[in-house]
């Protein structure tokens, strides 16, 4: 069958297992479990049920190429179906983020099976809520002899060897509720937040160079409980990515200094610190090298799991099929021959880094 054939079908069947934190993960494990042991390849599962990560090794000392198999939900106002081709593109929620990689690592990892190059294939179901299964894949210390990792997130081939860090935090005040006709009885919670938010606007503009600067979203908030009663709570949630000379303490201590004086509380919902490879280590030479010189190397403002694997191996890329700003969107959609064209990348890697190319 011819390899685009191939990662065609393969795609859409990625694409029609639906993966995200609203869906059982079972038959998305099963399929990608079912074909790393048709390959022959000894795997592991790590992390819990429902946040796994598959681990597959093929001899020592090879290649990590990861991927996550997870997606945000669908959502709504879709002109295209679900693994609908047109012009060349397949349509569908994960055909770009990532399940195009994947199913590159996966055609790749058949090229490669039964050869004497190493490689290791880690996949996993939960990048888009907590990372927890490539966090486990590190804690294993399975990546620790490996020449380098390359997350096949979509990067239209450019190489990403510096991402931000990531704070995400709620800000919380209460009051006393009240009639809404006796407003002078209550202490409203919501009039409150709005009169400390103020204090984030400066912090919230949109950067000239959104890659290395900070960045602060409002992007949630809940608060009250009906029409005619004064609130007596309020919450908003915040997301920040933060430069890697910042901490998320500097974060939350640039916050606090901004909202002044008023009551409230802070809570650290999630963080990930930032991350940066050595542009300049042979790993990284030899991927632009088989890439080629169209590709750059570049710095990103949001994460991958790259940042779970840093403890473990210091030789970490992305590299992968397909645009950055199709991720999230509706219409989401990737180039069938992206898919392919990194096939080819991913193998011939494996080969070269384990001095066979």
């Amino acid at each position: 069958m011819a390899l685009r054939t191939k990662a065609e079908g393969l795609l859409k069947e990625l694409i029609l297992l639906r993966s995200s934190k609203e869906d059982d993960a079972g038959p998305m494990v099963d399929r990608v479990t079912g074909i790393l042991d048709g390959l022959g390849l000894g795997q592991k599962l790590y992390g819990s049920e429902d946040k796994s990560a598959i681990f597959a090794r093929s001899g020592r000392e090879g290649v990590v190429l990861s991927g996550h198999l997870d997606t945000v939900p669908i959502g709504n106002g879709w002109s295209k179906e679900q693994g609908e081709v047109v012009g060349g593109r397949m349509f569908g929620r994960g055909a770009a983020d990532m399940k195009a990689g994947c199913a590159a690592i996966l055609l790749a990892a058949e090229e490669l099976a039964g050869t004497d190059v190493p490689f290791s294939v880690c996949l996993t179901l939960d990048e888009e809520i907590s990372m927890d299964g490539a966090k486990a894949v590190a804690h294993a210390h399975e990546l620790g002899d490996a020449p380098a990792v390359v997350v096949a997130e979509p990067s239209d081939f450019d190489i990403v060897v510096r991402e931000k860090g990531l704070i995400q935090f709620a800000v919380r005040t209460t009051g006393t509720s009240a009639h809404a006709s006796m407003p002078q009885l209550g202490d409203n919670a919501i009039t409150k937040m709005l009169s400390m938010l103020r204090g984030l606007e400066e912090i919230q503009k949109t950067p000239e160079n959104p890659v290395e600067e900070l960045t602060i979203c409002i992007d949630t908030i809940h608060g009250g409980t009906q029409m005619n009663v004064i609130p007596d709570s309020c919450e908003v949630e915040i997301d920040s990515r933060f430069p890697p000379d910042m901490t998320g303490d500097d974060v939350i201590g640039m916050v606090k200094e901004k909202l002044g004086g008023a009551e409230y509380e802070v809570e650290v919902l999630h963080m990930l610190e930032p991350v940066e490879t050595d542009s300049s280590l042979p790993a990284v030479g030899t991927l632009r090298e088989i890439v080629g010189g169209g590709s750059s190397i570049i710095g990103v403002p949001y994460a991958t799991e790259m940042v779970m694997f840093k403890h473990d191996n210091s030789n970490l890329m992305v590299c992968g099929p397909g645009e950055p700003t199709q991720a999230h969107v509706v219409d989401e959609s990737v180039e069938i021959d992206q898919v392919v064209r990194a096939v080819g990348v991913y193998a011939e890697y494996c080969r070269r880094m384990a001095g066979q190319g």
